[in-house]
């Protein structure tokens, strides 16, 4: 209940204040300084300047997890794509008892509605149709001002189950691979990473899996060396393919022991709201996106 007032409110909100009102004050809140989105030099500012004024169809398809399934298959093949099983307008449309011993859940049109299930036996049949259903009623734009989730009409995805790329040395498992694309060319890798206690870390590297002295969101690096993935420099070589070759795009993706997998293509990561340590990285970072 709560949760929907919150998101009606900011659905209501939209009548009042603008893109770049609103942009601009949640800007300052996180990042603490006044960004210049007319003229923006640092990542985050350039980010949040493609959020207020860029209007591109094209980065619709990207955000639909559905749509850019074709526009991948395209350009690296379906083989990079995880097999679908089954698209959904309704969540009582599913029937669970066809579908595999593991599987994932997600929405197309939006961000943090992924369920996984590793076991139907406990799996919770109930708080997955809350949670799906609570997605399905809300338009991710309101949350965040990102309009390229705006005109994305909702579907549920049911997805095949892949295992996660295991570094059995330090018991770490690489849950995504986040390649930061700039000009064409991927730059760093954003590498998530998950201990077997459930603590969650993150790691830049270089394209040469060379740690950067700079994180993101607060999230510490491992407190070992991670394992070389397998398939490191595929991934490298198909997010080339796939990024845009002006500006920034971030293509993410998922590491098997054996295979890499597309995940999504993200344009606006954390809605320009970045925290970047050290600070200065934000510059650093913004400078090597030149076409803006």
């Amino acid at each position: 209940m709560l949760e929907s007032l919150i998101y009606n409110a900011k659905v209501f909100r939209t009548k009042f204040v603008s893109d770049k009102n609103y942009l601009t004050k949640r800007f300052i809140n996180k990042l603490g300084y006044i960004p210049n989105f007319d003229q923006p030099k640092s990542f985050n500012e350039k980010v949040t300047a493609r959020m207020i004024f860029e209007r591109n169809s094209l980065h619709t398809a990207l955000a639909d997890k559905l749509a850019v399934r074709e526009l991948i298959s395209e350009k690296i093949g379906h083989q990079h794509l995880v097999p679908n099983i089954g698209i959904y307008k309704k969540f009582n449309e599913i029937n669970f008892n066809k579908l595999p011993e593991k599987f994932v859940l997600k929405c197309n049109h939006d961000s943090g509605s992924t369920m996984i299930c590793k076991n139907k036996q406990l799996f919770d049949l109930k708080k997955a149709e809350l949670k799906i259903n609570s997605h399905l009623r809300e338009n991710n734009y309101f949350k965040k001002r990102e309009w390229h989730y705006k005109n994305i009409s909702p579907l549920i995805l049911v997805e095949q189950y892949v295992e996660l790329f295991f570094d059995s040395t330090n018991n770490f498992t690489i849950t995504t691979s986040r390649v930061h694309c700039f000009e064409g060319q991927p730059t760093y890798l954003e590498v998530d990473v998950q201990d077997d206690k459930g603590i969650d870390y993150s790691n830049i590297y270089d394209t040469s899996w060379v740690l950067q002295p700079f994180t993101v969101d607060l999230k510490k690096n491992t407190p070992a060396i991670l394992a070389t993935p397998k398939k490191l420099q595929e991934m490298i070589k198909l997010s080339e393919k796939l990024c845009f070759k002006q500006g920034y795009s971030r293509i993410d993706f998922l590491f098997t022991q054996d295979d890499v997998y597309f995940s999504e293509i993200t344009l606006t990561p954390n809605a320009g709201r970045m925290v970047i340590t050290p600070s200065e990285w934000d510059d650093k970072l913004g400078s090597l996106w030149l076409t803006y």
